[in-house]
């Protein structure tokens, strides 16, 4: 699975670079800006997770994927709406939660969960990245950032389960766990 999620990588960077990752500095590229980089990363961490999906034709866990993100943000959202915290820029009191800090959570601990720790290293990385982008841009307090990330949390418990492949059959009862591989040549 790892190999396949590199690939996924590979591909969804190829499409994105030209015109986000080659933009000089003095063009507005996210590497000048704290704020864009952290847009780019919250897109990104949830599009690697849709291209594991794809790649494993998992699509139950598309859904899973689309419902967990769907219901951390709507949750961040809500929280937001109830004004609890001045941002540190000042603009207004919607700092707690991080919306962008939940987005690219919840697709790093949707991979985690579902495929395991190993491929969700690199979307964990883009979520740090783009918490630290938030805070690097007064936009928020890293407690907000780890609110936004306990929030996802809560709906990837919920809602995703752990793949099990097709040709791949568990069974537990009182005797003990039976695991059955199936396969053909």
């Amino acid at each position: 699975m790892f190999k396949k999620t590199n690939i996924a990588l590979i591909a969804i960077l190829s499409i994105a670079s030209p015109a986000i990752f080659c933009a000089p500095a003095n063009a507005g590229g996210p590497f000048s800006n704290p704020n864009s980089l952290g847009d780019v990363m919250m897109v990104m961490a949830p599009a690697y997770a849709l291209g594991m999906t794809v790649m494993a034709r998992d699509w139950v866990g598309t859904l899973e994927l689309g419902g967990s993100v769907l219901a951390a943000q709507l949750a961040s959202e809500g929280i937001k709406a109830l004004e609890l915290e001045r941002r540190p820029n000042g603009s207004d009191y919607k700092s707690l939660p991080s919306g962008h800090a939940a987005g690219a959570f919840s697709a790093a601990m949707f991979v985690h969960k579902r495929y395991g720790w190993k491929p969700a290293l690199i979307p964990y990385g883009m979520s740090l990245v783009t918490g630290w982008s938030r805070v690097k841009a007064r936009a928020h307090y890293w407690h907000d950032v780890l609110a936004g990330a306990a929030v996802s949390a809560l709906f990837t418990w919920i809602l995703v389960d752990k793949y099990i492949p097709d040709g791949v059959n568990i069974a537990v009862d009182t005797d003990g766990v039976a695991v059955e591989f199936k396969t053909e040549f």
